[in-house]
């Protein structure tokens, strides 16, 4: 029997114990994403957080701050690579900042492919209004 300065150790259910904890890395990933307007714009908007990446023909409805859905269909979907930062020249400090491109327009860019890592950018999703739903088939 425990007394008042013994403490008895809460037992953790069995199945919990003999498992390790699981840390999964996010699915999906950010995305930027380009919506038509009316005035024949494309409007663009940054993902807050990962999601699965939508492919072409998938269908994506947006629910405004009204509550009202629009649908959208994906057009097309476009990734975008680039040099890491490691394999691209250095920036020297001065006709170009750290942020700016490393090659001017006097220099050959680098040939796609020819060694050296890459990094992706956030990929971009292009978005068509989707037809009214009277004015689909079936």
């Amino acid at each position: 029997m425990a007394t008042d300065t013994e403490r008895v150790p809460a037992t953790e259910p069995a199945h919990r114990l003999d498992r390790p904890m699981e840390q999964k890395f996010p699915t999906g990933l950010p995305y930027t994403v380009y919506f038509p307007s009316q005035d024949g714009q494309l409007r663009g908007s940054d993902l807050e957080h990962p999601a699965p990446l939508p492919r072409v023909g998938d269908v994506v409805e947006y629910i405004n701050e009204r509550g009202q859905c629009e649908r959208f269909v994906v057009r097309e979907v476009i990734h975008t690579l680039q040099t890491s930062a490691a394999s691209r020249p250095s920036v020297g400090s001065e006709d170009y900042a750290a942020t700016a491109i490393a090659r001017d327009g006097q220099q050959q860019p680098e040939i796609p492919g020819d060694g050296g890592e890459l990094r992706a950018g956030l990929p971009k999703v292009f978005l068509e209004r989707a037809p009214e739903r009277g004015d689909q088939e079936g």
